[in-house]
């Protein structure tokens, strides 16, 4: 047998694995982190891109002159769906205008799970006199 020296300081086989296994549950713990923010931000892009083409899509409806009551669909061609609902309120006599509700729905698969988006919005326009009065 060997005497330990006194100078002689060190670890030993036992504290360096349980250091290594620290130590590895801490780098595996960080990356899920990284990888958890890629996914969310990643949600948050598409959802973002979803708002913008609804408010692109709203914006062209409101702007159109003689809109038709019903609903139009398309697609903006990367993954986005859209449809456009237009309905007219049913006219109360004493007002001078008819009112336009339109609702946007924009849709996109997002790993197999289908999210949305909606925007709704109002407008007003002068009746047309009748033809016949």
């Amino acid at each position: 047998m060997t005497a330990r020296r006194l100078g002689h300081k060190g670890f030993t086989l036992l504290e360096v694995i349980v250091a290594m296994a620290l130590f590895a549950a801490g780098i595996v713990a960080i990356s899920r982190l990284f990888t958890g923010s890629l996914r969310l931000s990643g949600g948050a892009r598409d959802a973002s891109a979803a708002a913008i083409y609804a408010r692109q899509r709203m914006e062209e409806a409101l702007l159109a002159p003689d809109p038709a009551e019903g609903v139009t669909q398309g697609a903006f061609g990367d993954g986005y769906r859209w449809k456009l609902t237009t309905s007219f309120v049913p006219p109360e006599e004493e007002n001078p205008f008819d009112e336009i509700r339109y609702r946007v729905t924009v849709t996109w698969d997002d790993g197999g799970e289908r999210r949305a988006t909606e925007l709704t919005a109002g407008r007003w326009r002068w009746r047309k006199p009748d033809a016949g009065a």
